[in-house]
């Protein structure tokens, strides 16, 4: 069988390909290209890489990448050493190898049982005055003599505080520091002002709303929801417009730091009588609802 290396450059050559135009396609270097041709993979990082860079050699040619691995392996088993043909460039004899090995064993033994030695030793001339200390603490702390209150007379029941009730309360205060430590985060968005009007419009170069109101005539007119968005990072919230309790649109708007105002609407045809709220959401949280009305338009006789 062919080596992977000149079936490669046989077929980059029957395509009239040079190695720098295959470099510049693969991402592979010249270098690596001409070492894979040339069978020198001693020239080449670990088999992991070799293996990719065949694969992605191959399909550039338009090859089969496992027919090419297939014969880079082939390759390799055929050109590998056994380990029974190499030969030890001296002999070195056993009970030399022995005597050495010992040799250098006892020492490093010697130290590993001092430092073990040394370890233990630390431990435990360490730890028995702290055990011993902390059952003092505790037998004395179990042990609260009972103090008699200032305010009861003879044959007045005694104030005795316990350990158990004095670690209650010092796990209680603990829990209230590490509460009043954490900073509270402030939300991504926050609703500055929202509102429900007839009209849109532009002045100095920001939206206003016009003709806020709660209740609108169902006469095909656009009513507007609008609401001014304090944005700590970019992000979308969700204008919801419902209808006697059920969801009638949904619009999502983009938003930006610091503060941003933006607006939806919707057409109220002469069908759509009763009950309405619109809701500005940041995914499925309520940040502010409005509720209005929707009546009959007026028709003149």
């Amino acid at each position: 069988m062919e080596s992977p290396g000149k079936y490669l450059k046989a077929e980059r050559e029957l395509r009239n390909l040079s190695l720098e135009e295959v470099s510049k396609s693969t991402k592979i270097k010249e270098d690596f290209l001409k070492a894979i041709e040339e069978d020198k993979y001693d020239l080449l990082p670990h088999a992991v890489y070799v293996r990719g860079f065949l694969i992605i050699y191959a399909r550039y040619l338009g090859l089969d990448p496992y027919e090419v691995v297939r014969r880079h392996q082939k390759y390799q088993e055929d050109h590998s050493i056994s380990k029974e043909q190499v030969e030890l460039p001296h002999q070195i004899p056993l009970t030399k190898k022995r005597a050495r090995s010992w040799f250098l064993f006892v020492p490093i033994f010697a130290i590993i049982l001092c430092i073990a030695f040394f370890i233990c030793y630390s431990y435990f001339t360490s730890h028995k005055p702290l055990k011993r200390a902390a059952s003092v603490l505790e037998e004395e702390s179990t042990s609260v003599p009972s103090i008699p209150s200032p305010l009861s007379g003879p044959g007045k029941s005694e104030i005795q505080i316990t350990h158990q009730a004095a670690k209650k309360e010092i796990s209680k205060s603990k829990e209230a520091e590490t509460k009043d430590s954490i900073p509270s985060e402030s939300p991504p968005f926050e609703v500055l002002d929202a509102g429900i009007g007839s009209e849109i419009e532009k002045e100095g170069g920001f939206l206003v709303l016009r003709g806020k109101c709660s209740e609108f005539k169902c006469n095909n007119q656009r009513v507007y929801f609008f609401t001014r968005i304090k944005a700590q990072r970019d992000g979308k919230i969700v204008h919801v417009w419902l209808w006697k309790g059920e969801e009638f649109n949904r619009i999502k708007i983009d938003v930006k730091p610091p503060a941003w105002s933006v607006y939806s609407y919707i057409v109220l045809r002469p069908h759509c009588l009763g009950e309405w709220k619109a809701e500005v959401r940041d995914g499925d949280n309520v940040l502010r609802s409005l509720n209005f009305k929707a009546t009959e338009a007026l028709t003149g006789k």
